[in-house]
């Protein structure tokens, strides 16, 4: 399956269950937009210091600061997005604070389901239709690092669910103009992100129907996270096997140095390696049957923690990839001549 205007749509949401790395992936096609040129916003959504984390750069709060070259970032928290959104309507700053400042008025706002979540979704819209003083538009790319699954798909249910339930005034507008947003084919795509492991696949498998068949949001591209490449073809294999069954053996009947062997630790070692690439190339073929959707595989990267050098890694492994989801003939051809040559 093909995803030929993946890179030519300008707003993108990350999603996916808590631990698959969403947060780093997201930065990741983020600096990887960047780096191509174009003025990219990433946003988190009311979480604190992964990003300043992720790019070695001071604590990104509520205002918008550049992290990378072409590549901007903003902490998007309910408190900040409701008063952004409050001047947008009443202009004055005076008004704003007799009005949302308001002891009485804060607390009810705090009670209304879903407001929170509106007003973030609010302020990426903002974004997306924001303007410069040429009337061009000031983002190439606005990237949303959305909350984990449980989380996330109330956070992207709200404008639908206001839509059905309020039929008219200023809250039913915003929340219609965002859900048109999201279900804008052209401009909008949410990259769900997962590991090649059971329960991340499976809740994987849910969200993505209920993306396509609740939500209406059009599915950019499933990112299989921390994949294990393979080292060992089918004949390496068998000698590994052969081999440990031969200490083992030797072992068991009470040799003294085959129960200390060297070459004992290094073949437990490759043999879970291939066992645990064999493990997630099943649930990789799962994904690719029942997902519906174009799937990248990002390799595990052997680092001591995550830090901006893997980032920048795994950036460079989407470009690569990316693209070749728009043109998989062409691409294969590429791969076929390079083969040749």
């Amino acid at each position: 399956m093909s995803s030929p205007d993946l890179y030519n749509r300008r707003f993108f949401l990350f999603s996916g269950k808590g631990g698959v790395g969403k947060t780093t992936l997201a930065a990741a096609f983020a600096l990887s937009c960047a780096r191509q040129g174009e003025r990219t916003l990433l946003m988190e959504l009311n979480v604190k210091g992964k990003i300043s984390t992720l790019f070695g750069a001071g604590e990104v709060d509520h205002e918008i600061r550049e992290v990378d070259d072409n590549l901007f970032a903003v902490n998007v928290t309910p408190a900040a997005a409701m008063r952004e959104y409050a001047l947008m309507i009443l202009k004055i700053k005076l008004v704003y604070r007799a009005v949302f400042e308001n002891r009485i008025v804060s607390s009810f706002l705090k009670v209304i389901p879903g407001l929170n979540e509106l007003v973030m979704l609010g302020k990426a819209y903002y974004h997306v239709n924001e303007t410069d003083e040429a009337g061009r538009p000031k983002w190439d790319k606005i990237i949303v690092d959305a909350p984990a699954t449980g989380h996330g798909i109330f956070f992207l249910k709200i404008p639908s669910v206001i839509t059905s339930l309020v039929k008219s005034g200023l809250m039913f507008e915003e929340a219609q103009r965002i859900l048109d947003l999201l279900q804008d084919p052209e401009r909008t795509a949410i990259n769900l992100v997962t590991l090649a492991e059971d329960m991340p696949v499976n809740e994987t498998l849910e969200l993505a129907r209920v993306v396509r068949e609740e939500m209406g949001v059009p599915i950019g591209v499933v990112l299989a996270n921390a994949v294990y490449r393979p080292l060992f073809d089918e004949a390496q294999v068998a000698h590994l096997n052969e081999a440990h069954a031969a200490l083992q053996a030797a072992a068991d009947a009470g040799d003294a140095q085959a129960q200390t062997h060297p070459a004992a630790g290094f073949l437990e070692a490759a043999r879970f390696r291939n066992a645990r690439v064999a493990m997630q190339q099943e649930y990789l073929d799962l994904l690719r049957e029942q997902a519906d959707a174009p799937m990248i595989e990002v390799p595990f990267y052997f680092h001591d923690r995550m830090s901006f050098a893997t980032i920048d890694e795994i950036a460079a492994h989407l470009s690569r990839e990316l693209p070749a989801l728009a043109n998989p003939a062409e691409d294969a051809a590429d791969r076929s001549s390079s083969s040749a040559g």
